[in-house]
């Protein structure tokens, strides 16, 4: 069957967030942006559909707030963090003072998704499904294309600059180059859940003793149902828990959660938040994203640092095409960037996820936040990522949480 062939300035691959973003960002400013998929929209996607005050942040700077405000979301106003002994905290977006909106969002995927992929469309740029693409097409030393199938075969789409925006998947990063077997991360399980009662504006998370070092969550959505998972560090040497089995004992733990009620078979995905582990770029791509490994490892959160590494990616590929050096010089700047502003940020919370997680510490440092503004306001701002981590080992963080 004779290959089809396609031509772009830019090539975006995959139409999660961080893809469907790059591209409007792009198309907006004028280039002729070729956006690719495998699924065929709207499709679910296996995730936790909360949205923190970071990702709504980065949504109103795409102009998508008041499309999300008057669709099938909800608005959260906090979350509440139960310690590992049962106590807990309720802590309130708007009463700590962080530079981000007030508020979060539940929205399923499949809407999410949806809205940024028809938002990418709305600025120029061209969208195709049903293309598996397979790996890149080489021009002189540089990526110059990639390749795949789509549903009548064979398929080529050439372009200056090629932007992998494929998630967690590796393979074709390993196709590229860039990784040879996945990460360790985060394994995670979603299912939706009816009849949980007492749903309100919260994200709830549960530091469950049994699922040290873990959590599970209940969010609440629009429609009264409720994403109900867990996200797990993994054991013994690299074992993966079964998340199934999991997801039933804590339900069953929690006397509020039995009642409910399953309304899918809940899917289980990996969370990749291995950056810097993969080469951001090189001559002719970029990638952003999870592709990137830039998902939180304290929280498993990643749609907003998607959203904000497709704002970089963005200036830079920009600045790139105008100049016609979409070459070698993209990867030192890119990298560079995502360093300065990722780099810290990701070696302290690692530092934390080793040292703060055990259960005693979790239930000492809920205790103090209830009791302590400056603690709670630096636990709320390091998980949101607005706060550096390293405040954490600061004398004043210390004298909050050893003082009686």
């Amino acid at each position: 069957m004779e290959e089809q062939v396609e031509t772009a300035e830019v090539v975006v691959v995959g139409a999660g967030p961080a893809g469907s973003a790059v591209a409007s960002l792009l198309a907006g400013r004028g280039w002729d942006v070729l956006l690719l998929d495998r699924a065929t929209f709207p499709r679910a996607k296996t995730c936790g559909d909360g949205l923190t005050p970071r990702a709504v942040a980065a949504l109103q700077r795409l102009g998508l707030l008041p499309a999300l405000a008057s669709g099938p979301s909800r608005i959260i106003q906090g979350a509440r963090l139960v310690a590992p002994d049962g106590s807990d905290w309720h802590l309130r977006f708007g009463d700590h003072s962080l530079g981000l909106p007030p508020f979060g969002l539940t929205i399923p995927r499949a809407e999410l998704d949806d809205l940024l992929r028809r938002h990418a469309m709305a600025q120029g740029a061209r969208f195709r499904d049903g293309v598996r693409v397979t790996g890149p097409l080489w021009r002189a030393g540089r990526v110059a294309g990639v390749e795949g199938e789509a549903r009548e075969g064979p398929v080529a789409a050439r372009a200056r600059l090629v932007i992998l925006a494929t998630g967690a998947q590796i393979g074709l990063l390993r196709a590229f180059g860039l990784l040879n077997q996945m990460p360790a991360g985060i394994n995670a399980i979603r299912g939706y859940f009816a009849g949980v009662p007492e749903l309100g504006d919260e994200f709830e998370f549960y530091f469950d003793r049994q699922l040290t070092p873990g959590y599970g969550w209940v969010f609440p959505l629009a429609d009264g149902r409720a994403n109900i998972g867990l996200g797990v560090l993994a054991r013994n040497g690299g074992a993966v828990p079964n998340l199934r089995h999991e997801l039933a004992a804590f339900l069953d733990r929690h006397p509020r959660l039995r009642a409910a009620q399953p309304l899918d078979l809940p899917r289980g995905y990996p969370l990749r938040t291995d950056f810097p582990r993969c080469r951001p770029a090189g001559p002719g791509f970029l990638l952003v994203g999870e592709a990137l490994g830039l998902v939180n490892p304290v929280t498993g959160e990643g749609i907003d640092l998607a959203l904000e590494s497709a704002q970089l990616a963005a200036e830079v590929a920009d600045a790139a095409l105008q100049r016609g050096e979409a070459g070698a010089g993209i990867l030192r700047l890119y990298g560079w960037r995502l360093w300065r502003r990722y780099g810290g940020l990701f070696r302290g919370l690692r530092l934390l996820l080793r040292l703060a997680t055990s259960p005693r510490a979790l239930s000492i440092l809920i205790h103090r936040a209830r009791q302590r503004p400056y603690l709670a306001r630096l636990i709320a701002g390091i998980n949101l990522g607005v706060i550096s981590p390293w405040l954490a080992f600061a004398p004043r963080t210390w004298w909050d949480i050893l003082r009686r």
